[in-house]
């Protein structure tokens, strides 16, 4: 009984530490094996998909990324293994418009991060 409650305590207090991402300088991508789950939705939570931009309410533009299902059913939005013809990276790199400014808010790595992740495939990973 005395090694159940160790154990326990264990899983307790290592459930405890887990940091929760409240900044985008909190986010690294990694140079492969981007993840959706772990890496682009946390940056796109913090950066874009809030109340007056491409919340679920809003989605200014019709562009709605508060998910997977949502940020990939836009026509042209993520075009997987085609970074260069995604619009979602061409805003993030300055090739398109856009009416807000976010670059201050996103760095160059995760820039990169990003069209890593449309490289791979733009999975729900």
């Amino acid at each position: 009984m005395r090694i159940l409650s160790i154990i326990v305590l264990v899983f307790t207090l290592n459930a405890c530490s887990d940091t929760i991402i409240t900044s985008p300088d909190q986010i690294v991508f990694p140079e492969t094996n981007v993840s959706y789950q772990q890496q682009v939705r946390p940056l796109l939570e913090l950066t874009c998909a809030f109340s007056g931009c491409h919340d679920t309410e809003t989605a200014v533009a019709g562009i709605d990324v508060t998910g997977y299902f949502q940020l990939t059913s836009r026509a042209g939005l993520i075009i997987p293994g085609r970074p260069d013809n995604s619009l979602l990276i061409q805003i993030l790199e300055g090739k398109q418009g856009h009416l807000l400014t976010f670059q201050n808010r996103i760095s160059d790595a995760q820039k990169r991060g990003m069209r890593q992740w449309v490289l791979e495939g733009a999975m729900n990973n």
